[in-house]
């Protein structure tokens, strides 16, 4: 599942220029069983099936270095822009990607945080994991350049959105490109951008504004 996300665009320029590395463990290779059963029924009844704790742990535990270890849950803090800069800082860090119903709560004891991307369940961490991964991996140094990132969506000190942006042509089926990014003043585009993301803000995200 991983391979093709890893070998494309941003995450191939920071393995490229050996800026991350990244290692896919197998969880199966854990198991005790011949059947290599990584999960099981949960305790007191209920459909689906539950994420072996010791087999988890013990596939944590193999990893030697002493990684910023986080556990994906649908029931764990939401992760943002400000945790994708704070996992940026980690000279190293290990994602567990729950599956199906979830994993044996038992798990959250060796892990230093549970986190969930959004308000909303996936079959298992793995497209979590992959979004989290890109995320963390754009903000590490050298890879875009720090310009680029400096009035993106959550990353500006007023935490707005981005303002909107346009390219050629300068008018498409009756919609124009606004004239002030066409004059060439650049105090007045920086105001109009400002205003922009505001009202974009307002718009799309208005729980923002009050942050």
């Amino acid at each position: 599942m991983f391979s093709g996300v890893f070998s494309q665009s941003i995450v191939k320029k920071g393995l490229d220029l050996k800026k991350i590395k990244i290692e896919i463990v197998n969880i199966r290779d854990f198991a005790k069983d011949k059947h290599k059963t990584v999960d099981d029924r949960p305790y007191g009844g209920g459909r689906g099936m539950v994420m072996k704790a010791d087999v988890c742990t013990e596939a944590l535990e193999s990893i030697k270095q002493k990684p910023y270890r986080i556990l994906l849950s649908a029931s764990g803090k939401k992760f943002t822009q400000k945790t994708a800069k704070f996992l940026a800082g980690k000279s190293s860090v290990v994602i567990i990607c729950g599956h199906y119903e979830g994993t044996d709560a038992r798990i959250e004891k060796f892990v230093d945080q549970t986190y969930s991307i959004g308000d909303f369940v996936l079959t298992g961490g793995e497209i979590a994991a992959m979004t989290i991964v890109d995320s963390v991996t754009r903000l590490i140094p050298d890879i875009i350049r720090k310009e680029s990132l400096k009035f993106e969506s959550f990353s500006n000190q007023n935490n707005l959105l981005e303002f909107p942006q346009y390219t050629r042509p300068e008018e498409f089926r009756g919609l124009k490109v606004p004239k002030i990014l066409l004059s060439g003043d650049h105090d007045e585009i920086k105001k109009w951008r400002i205003t922009q993301a505001i009202k974009r803000t307002r718009k799309f995200r208005p729980d923002l504004l009050n942050t």
